[in-house]
């Protein structure tokens, strides 16, 4: 009974937190069809459309095997997910062709990455089995490969100080994540094996 209890409860804390990423999410991705709304640019509508996405994801994703809850942790990913979601639009006229360029590359391959991963999308560093095909046969982290570009064209099209600092902060402890995520994920013999097949992390043929 006790056992039935705790799983329970369990249960409770996993949909209570996935619903609240989901409303983050999707508060983030509606301020920006705001912004859509008075000034249309490609820039704004990709961010509402990935978002939405994600959002989806969130709320349907498995449940893992194993998660890492150290405290480091919770910081690196509170950082990189939550920080992002405080980029703002500017009140820019037009998207420049280079900022469109990078951030469609970026969400394109961020969307590839997502629908890769499937119900296997997380946040904090999780077992949900080892995803290996798509692009996971390029870079162990494609996602977060993704967001730096669509980071760096989202910038060049709304730039502010602000931007910057937020996505400098952000790229930092997503590349922390990355580490943590390995450490936990190298204790499986498919994930180990995996690392040499697929040698970069994030950027092919620099890390």
């Amino acid at each position: 009974m006790a056992a039935r209890t705790t799983y329970s409860w369990r249960g409770i804390g996993i949909a209570s937190t996935n619903l609240a990423l989901c409303v983050l999410f999707c508060v983030f991705a509606y301020s920006h069809l705001q912004q859509f709304l008075l000034q249309p640019r490609l820039s704004l509508l990709l961010i509402v459309v990935v978002e939405a996405i994600v959002a989806v994801l969130v709320i349907i994703r498995r449940d893992p095997d194993q998660t890492d809850f150290h405290w480091k942790t919770w910081v690196a990913t509170i950082g990189g997910t939550v920080g992002p979601l405080l980029l703002r639009p500017t009140d820019a006229p037009v998207d420049l062709l280079a900022g469109q360029a990078l951030q469609l590359a970026g969400v394109v391959l961020q969307i590839f990455a997502v629908l890769s991963l499937n119900r296997s999308f997380g946040l904090l560093p999780a077992h949900r089995g080892v995803k290996s095909d798509g692009m996971y046969r390029w870079v162990r982290h494609p996602l977060y490969s993704s967001y730096l570009l669509a980071h760096a064209g989202y910038l060049v099209n709304n730039f502010s100080w602000a931007n910057l600092g937020v996505i400098v902060l952000a790229t930092a402890f997503q590349v922390l994540r990355i580490v943590q995520e390995e450490n936990l994920l190298g204790r499986y013999q498919a994930y180990a094996e995996y690392q040499v097949r697929t040698r970069w992390r994030l950027i092919p043929a620099v890390w």
